[in-house]
C-alpha cells in the first residue's frame, strides 16, 4: 500500500469517478457518512474528474476500469502524475477479472481491485480501513474483517437453529452469516454476497419461497446458489415448487449432519465451476470494449498504439509489441511498455514458420531456455505470449507481450489476447482499406481535374450526376446543373439521343456529337452496374477539319487526273488504228492500256469515296429497290465474267419479293464489287452462290464463294481502306484495296451493315444486312417487276464511270 500522504488535522478529499451517473452519487453519499471532514466528489468520465481536481490533489481516487474515452487505468497513470501530488489510496472497480489485471493494477500502484457487483458496504468499509490509518476514525462504524472465499448464510427464525448450524459451521471451517426473517435474508444477501445460502421455508416477513423468488431475479445475486432446510413444507408439491422457484437443494428436517455438508461442498464445486466460467464470460466482455474502441480510429498508428495499451494493461504485461507484416517481412514495428525494463526485442524469424503454418499463437513460458528467442545482451524479460494477426487471406502481424517473469503467460493469456488480436486485425485491415479507398478517390479526383476529355457522369432518370472541370467549360450557353437532366432543343440532342441508345443496348456505344458551337466531339457511353453511364467527349474538330480538307484534296485530284487517264486510254485505243504495229510494239500498247484502266479504276475509287466523306448520306437518293430484280441483274451481268473462269455463279431467288429504301446506283456499286471481288479471288471451276434470308425488319444479301479465303489475322482490316490480303494464291491479282472500303461506307450510309466470314482455302462469304419495308413482302401481281427505275448496265457506267475492282 501507498504511504497515506492526508494529516490528521485535514479534511480527506475522496473522488469517486464512474461513467454510470447513479452509481456515482450512491458511493459519495455512502462514503460521505463515514465523518464529516470528508469532501467526497463524484465525476461521471476521467476529464470530468481531471478538471473538478483541477491544481488540488486528492486523498482517496475511487474508479471504474471499463469508461468511454478515458478509462479508468488510464486516469490512474494521467494522476500518477498530477501536479499537486499523486493520490495516497487507489481503489479500481471493474467487472471484468482478466488474466493480468493485478499485475497491471500492482504497476499503476492501485492499492485496491474490487469486482464487480460490489455493495457500497465493502467500499465504505476499504474508506474506514484507510480513515483510521490516516488519524480520521470512522464516526459511523463500518463492519472489518477480511472477506473469506467460502461464506455461508443461514437464514432461519428459529434461534436454536442458528446457534446449531453456527456451532457446525465453526467445525467445518466456514465463514457464517446469520439472518431470522425473509427482509434481512435478502439484504444480507445483497450486501454480502455469501458463496452459498441456506434457506428456511417459513421465516416472518417473507418467507423462504417469496426471498428466492426475489433472489432469482436480481441479476447480481441470482447466480448464488440456494438449499432450502425445512421442516414445515415436507408435500412433494412444496418440494417441487421451491425446485421450481431455482433452489438447488432442498432438506428436510431433521437432517443428517455429514449428508448436509457433503451437499454443501458439492454446490460449492458447482458454484466454483460456475466463477471461473462467469469470470471467463467477463474476460470475453471485454472485446466488444475493445472493438468500440479499435472502430473509431481510423489513424493505423493510433490504432496501433490502443491495441497495444490495452493488451497490456489487461493482461499485465511489462511491455507490448506489435510487427505489421508486409509481403512476409517486418515493415512496422511498435511497442508500448509500462516500466523501465530494458531488452533487446528479438527476431521472430524461428516462431513465424510455426505460427503461419498452424494459425495459432504460442506462449514461451521462460525465454532463456527456448532456442528460438534470441535475444540480444539485454534480454530481463523471461515470458512471452506471440498471437498472429490474420487478415482475410494473408498474415498481418504479430502481437506480442513480454513480462519479466518466468511462466507468467498461460492458456488463458493466450486465448484472450488470441481474441484481441483477431479484433485487431478486422480493425488493421479495415484501416488498411479505409487508407487504399482513400489514397483511390484522391487519385480518381485528380484524374478528373486534370483530364483534358470532358467527362459526365448521368444516373439512371439521365439527370447529370458529375462533371469534371473540363466538361463545365463545354457549357458555354447552358447552365449545366448536378441532379439535373440536360434539357433537349438547347443544342445537346445528338449527345442525348446517344444515351438513348445506350440504354436501350445496355451496352457500350460510340459515336459523333455536334456540339452547338460548331465543335464535333467523339462520344464513349458506357454503362455502368449501379445503373448509370459515363459519357468521355474527346474534341475531334481539329482532325474532322483536317478530314474535310483531305477528302476536298483528294476528291479535286482524282477528277483532275481523270482527263489525263482517259487521254491516255484514249490515245492508246487509237494507235492500234493509226497503222500496223509490230509484236513488242503491240505489247507495250496492251501494257500502257491496262495500265490506264488500273489507274482509272483507282482514281474513280478515290473520287467516289472522297464524295461519300464529303457529302454523307445527304446526296444520296432514296427509292424502292426490288432486291430479287437487282442481284437478277447483276447476276446476269457478271457472267460472261464467271464463264471465262469457268465459274458457276447463280442466284437463288426468294419466292417473295424484297423491297429495301435505297440509293439504286450506290446499292448497285456495293453489290457489284462484291460479285467482282469474288470472282477475281475464286480459282478456276470455282463457284459464287448469291442469296438472301428475311429477318424481322432486314433482310441480308449473302455472296459466297469457295475461293482462296482470307487468313483471320486480316479480317479485322480487311474493309480499311487500301488495305490488301498479301498471300501467295493472291499476289498476283490486281486490285487496289478501296472495293471493300465503298462497299462499307455505302452500306453504312443505307442504315445497314457488312461483314464476312472466311476459312483460308474453303472460300468466303460477305453478308450485307439491309433494312426493308415494313410491307416488304409484295405479291407478284401487283409488283412491276421491271422497275423501270432500277438502272441498267449502261447507264449504271456512264453515271459511275467505274467497274467493280
Amino acid at each position: 500500500m501507498s504511504t497515506p500522504t492526508a494529516s490528521v488535522n485535514s479534511n480527506v478529499r475522496i473522488m469517486v469517478v464512474d461513467d454510470h451517473p447513479g452509481t456515482a452519487t450512491t458511493l459519495a453519499r455512502a462514503i460521505s457518512q463515514l465523518n464529516p471532514n470528508l469532501e467526497v466528489l463524484s465525476a461521471t468520465s476521467g476529464q470530468e474528474a481531471l478538471d473538478k481536481m483541477d491544481n488540488s490533489a486528492v486523498d482517496v481516487l475511487i474508479t471504474d476500469m471499463m469508461m468511454p474515452k478515458m478509462n479508468g487505468l488510464e486516469l490512474i497513470e494521467r494522476l500518477q502524475v498530477h501536479p499537486a501530488g499523486r493520490p495516497a489510496h487507489v481503489i479500481l472497480i471493474t467487472a471484468y477479472d482478466v488474466p493480468g489485471l493485478k499485475e497491471t493494477a500492482r504497476r499503476l500502484k492501485v492499492d485496491e481491485t474490487v469486482i464487480k457487483p460490489v455493495h457500497p458496504e465493502r467500499i465504505r468499509q476499504i474508506i474506514g480501513n484507510y480513515l483510521e490509518a490516516v488519524g480520521h476514525r470512522p464516526v459511523v462504524p463500518v463492519q472489518t474483517g477480511e472477506i473469506r472465499s467460502s461464506r455461508i448464510l443461514v437464514a432461519d427464525d428459529s434461534a436454536d437453529n442458528l446457534t446449531l448450524m453456527s456451532r457446525y459451521m465453526q467445525s467445518e471451517g466456514y465463514e457464517f452469516i446469520t439472518a431470522t426473517n425473509g427482509v434481512e435474508a435478502l439484504e444480507k444477501i445483497r450486501a454480502e454476497m455469501p458463496d452459498l445460502v441456506l434457506l428456511d421455508v417459513n421465516m416472518p416477513e417473507k418467507d423462504g419461497f417469496v426471498v428466492l423468488e426475489e433472489l432469482r431475479a436480481d441479476p447480481a445475486i441470482e447466480h448464488i446458489p440456494v438449499i432450502i432446510f425445512t421442516a414445515a413444507r415436507l408435500n412433494p408439491s412444496d418440494v417441487q415448487e421451491g425446485l421450481n422457484l431455482g433452489a438447488d437443494d432442498y432438506i428436510t428436517k431433521p437432517f443428517d449432519r455429514r449428508e448436509l455438508f457433503a451437499r454443501i461442498r458439492s454446490k460449492l464445486r458447482v458454484k466454483e465451476m460456475d466463477d471461473v466460467l462467469r469470470r471467463r464470460n467477463r474476460e470475453l466482455g471485454i472485446l466488444p470494449e475493445i472493438s468500440r474502441e479499435l472502430s473509431a480510429r481510423p489513424d493505423i498508428n493510433d490504432l496501433l498504439s490502443i491495441v497495444l495499451r490495452r493488451s497490456v494493461e489487461t493482461l499485465g504485461a511489462i511491455s507490448g509489441h506489435i510487427l505489421i507484416m508486409d509481403s512476409g517481412d517486418v515493415s512496422t514495428k511498435k511497442s508500448y511498455s509500462t516500466s523501465d525494463v530494458q531488452m533487446d526485442f528479438p527476431k521472430l524469424d524461428g516462431f513465424l514458420n510455426d505460427i503461419q503454418e498452424t494459425h495459432q499463437g504460442l506462449v514461451v513460458r521462460d525465454t532463456r531456455q527456448d532456442v528460438r528467442w534470441q535475444a540480444g545482451q539485454i534480454n530481463l524479460v523471461h515470458s512471452a505470449v506471440i498471437v498472429p494477426m490474420f487478415g482475410r487471406n494473408v498474415l498481418l502481424g504479430l502481437l506480442v507481450l513480454t513480462h519479466e517473469r518466468a511462466d507468467y503467460f498461460g492458456t488463458e493469456h493466450l486465448l484472450l489476447l488470441q481474441a484481441i488480436a483477431g479484433q485487431a486485425a478486422i480493425a488493421i485491415e479495415n484501416t488498411q482499406l479505409f487508407s487504399s479507398v482513400a489514397k483511390e478517390q484522391k487519385r480518381m479526383a485528380a484524374v478528373l481535374q486534370s483530364a483534358a476529355d470532358a467527362i459526365l457522369l448521368f444516373d439512371a432518370d439521365d439527370c447529370l450526376t458529375l462533371l469534371n472541370p473540363a466538361g463545365e467549360k463545354l457549357f458555354t450557353d447552358y447552365d449545366a446543373k448536378l441532379g439535373f437532366p440536360l434539357a433537349r432543343g438547347c443544342g445537346y440532342d445528338s449527345l442525348l439521343n446517344l444515351l438513348d441508345d445506350t440504354w436501350n443496348s445496355k451496352s457500350s456505344k460510340v459515336g459523333e456529337v455536334a456540339w452547338p458551337d460548331k465543335r464535333t466531339f467523339s462520344a464513349l457511353l458506357t454503362p455502368i452496374e449501379e445503373g448509370g453511364c459515363v459519357i468521355v467527349l474527346h474534341d475531334v474538330t481539329r482532325f474532322k477539319d483536317l478530314e474535310r480538307i483531305k477528302n476536298e484534296f483528294i476528291a479535286t485530284a482524282s477528277h483532275d487526273l481523270k482527263n489525263p487517264i482517259s487521254v491516255i486510254a484514249g490515245f492508246s485505243d487509237l494507235l492500234a488504228k493509226a497503222g500496223p504495229l509490230n509484236e513488242m510494239q503491240t505489247d507495250f500498247l496492251n501494257r500502257i492500256h491496262s495500265a490506264s484502266k488500273t489507274m482509272e479504276g483507282l482514281v474513280m475509287g478515290m473520287l467516289n469515296l472522297a464524295r461519300m466523306d464529303l457529302n454523307s448520306d445527304t446526296r444520296l437518293k432514296y427509292e424502292d429497290v426490288n432486291l430479287n430484280v437487282l442481284l437478277s441483274d447483276l447476276t446476269d451481268e457478271f457472267q460472261p465474267q464467271a464463264g471465262v473462269k469457268e465459274q458457276v455463279l447463280t442466284f437463288k431467288k426468294l419466292t417473295e419479293e424484297i423491297v429495301t429504301k435505297a440509293d439504286p446506283f450506290q446499292l448497285r456499286q456495293a453489290l457489284c464489287n462484291l460479285i467482282g471481288n469474288a470472282i477475281k479471288y475464286t480459282p478456276v471451276k470455282g463457284s459464287i452462290e448469291i442469296f438472301m434470308e428475311t429477318g424481322k425488319g432486314s433482310v441480308d444479301v449473302n455472296v459466297k464463294d469457295n475461293g482462296y479465303g482470307i487468313p483471320a489475322a486480316d479480317l479485322p482490316f480487311i474493309f480499311d481502306r487500301f488495305y490488301r490480303v498479301r498471300s501467295d494464291d493472291v499476289k498476283d491479282i490486281e486490285g487496289n484495296g478501296l472495293g471493300l472500303a465503298i462497299v462499307k461506307s455505302i452500306i453504312e450510309q443505307h442504315g445497314g451493315q457488312v461483314c464476312v466470314e472466311s476459312t483460308p482455302g474453303k472460300g468466303s462469304c460477305f453478308k450485307v444486312s439491309l433494312p426493308i419495308l415494313a410491307d416488304n413482302l409484295h405479291s407478284p401481281d401487283n409488283l412491276n417487276l421491271s422497275h423501270p427505275e432500277l438502272p441498267t448496265k449502261e447507264s449504271y457506267y456512264e453515271k459511275t464511270a467505274f467497274k467493280a475492282s
